[in-house]
């Protein structure tokens, strides 16, 4: 059973997985427009880190999986789902978030039918908790794997909006992992306590994103 979880955690936030995360910057573009390159690119990175997804989004994973325990409560993870969505605050992030959510939930439902629970408002990071746990995958390695993925999510967007390159990016990844592993225990420790997020001057450029004149993704 352990062999199955790691083989279903890989296929999850494996880059081809069919869900679309590809083609979304969170804001980069804006950064990229700006003539942010590495430098900028390492700042966001930590910032979302420290302060943005690497607090909500494995808060809310987390919470989700235990809540799809199995006793699971659909109540709670939709309680925890309207707090994460309270954290949105520009409308084209809550659209992908829920985006994400929705077709990472059909596809899994449709791989998995027996294992992975309904979510009423499929915020991408409920989704991930709750079908983790109905895949039997730990939470632990779960939220390692999500936050890797929400950073190489970042790191793809900018290799190809901004003068990184691919070598770099991946160095930019390996000074981030500690950073990442002290977000998901964190999240453990007290998951109620870090569902927020504070990232003000990413948020703006999340939102100017949509005006720009020329465009390489859909958020």
């Amino acid at each position: 059973m352990e062999d199955l979880a790691l083989l279903r955690m890989l296929q999850v936030f494996d880059s081809q997985f069919p869900v679309g995360a590809f083609a979304h910057s969170g804001g980069l573009e804006t950064y990229a427009a700006h003539g942010g390159s590495l430098p900028e690119l390492r700042q966001v990175l930590r910032a979302q880190i420290d302060l943005g997804w690497g607090r909500s989004e494995l808060a809310a994973a987390f919470m989700a999986w235990r809540a799809a325990g199995p006793d699971g409560d659909a109540t709670e993870l939709n309680r925890i789902a309207l707090a994460l969505d309270a954290c949105k605050v520009v409308p084209a992030v809550r659209d992908v978030s829920l985006g994400l959510g929705r077709r990472t939930l059909e596809l899994l439902r449709r791989l998995y039918p027996d294992r992975v629970p309904a979510v009423a408002l499929p915020h991408h990071a409920v989704v991930v908790g709750a079908a983790g746990r109905g895949l039997e995958i730990d939470a632990r390695p779960l939220l390692l794997a999500f936050g890797q993925s929400l950073a190489l999510g970042m790191l793809a967007a900018a290799i190809r909006c901004m003068p990184v390159s691919p070598a770099q990016a991946h160095t930019l990844l390996a000074e981030s992992q500690l950073r990442i592993s002290d977000a998901v225990a964190r999240a453990i420790d007290d998951p109620e306590a870090s569902l927020f997020t504070c990232t003000p001057a990413l948020d703006l450029r999340s939102h100017q994103q949509a005006h720009l004149q020329t465009r390489l993704f859909q958020s």
